[in-house]
């Protein structure tokens, strides 16, 4: 797919604030309209018929619609602003539906697995590697409560990411 030129993309950027696009709206908008331009410049048509296309699509009433839904829609209240997490303060005016949002309310939970994958195989590792160099291997021994214990943890840290990807994906499909 061809990408747009500078130039070309200014073309749009000035499209944008020729019709009075709101700050907040204007990298998103300007993102979508590039994408539109792309598009039907891949299908065959110059650029200067693309921006016409998408200049008639992207009127000044459909901005002023996008601007009033958007203001609406994605404001906060003050009770919510006095409820909302760093998260939803941050996302406040920015599309939550491209994945960051997701991304940033799964960090923490990512994050504990991760540390729990890693604990046990250092657990598991170091009891390994002690049986190995003692020469002998006992369950009941405290390296091998270390192993249980790191083999535990790993296992479970393993199954609750496979088990949220599995729930993700069913979310998604739906």
């Amino acid at each position: 797919m061809e990408k747009l030129s500078p130039q070309q993309i200014d073309t749009l950027y000035s499209h944008l604030l020729r019709n009075g696009t709101d700050e907040a709206l204007i990298e998103e908008l300007l993102d979508h309209l590039a994408c539109e331009v792309e598009h039907y410049m891949w299908i065959g048509l110059p650029f200067e018929t693309a921006l016409e296309k998408v200049q008639l699509e992207a009127s000044p009433k459909a901005f002023k619609y996008l601007r009033k839904t958007y203001q609406i829609e994605l404001t906060l209240a003050d009770k919510q602003l006095q409820q909302a997490d760093l998260d939803d303060i941050v996302f406040q005016f920015r599309n939550k539906a491209y994945g960051a949002y997701d991304l940033r309310q799964e960090y923490r939970y990512s994050l504990l697995m991760a540390m729990l994958m890693t604990v046990g195989l250092v657990m598991m590792l170091m009891s390994f590697l002690a049986s190995a160099s003692a020469g002998q291997w006992n369950y009941l021994s405290v390296w091998g409560g270390a192993w249980t214990a790191g083999l535990i943890s790993f296992s479970y840290a393993l199954g609750s990411c496979i088990y949220q990807n599995i729930q993700q994906k069913y979310r998604i499909a739906r």
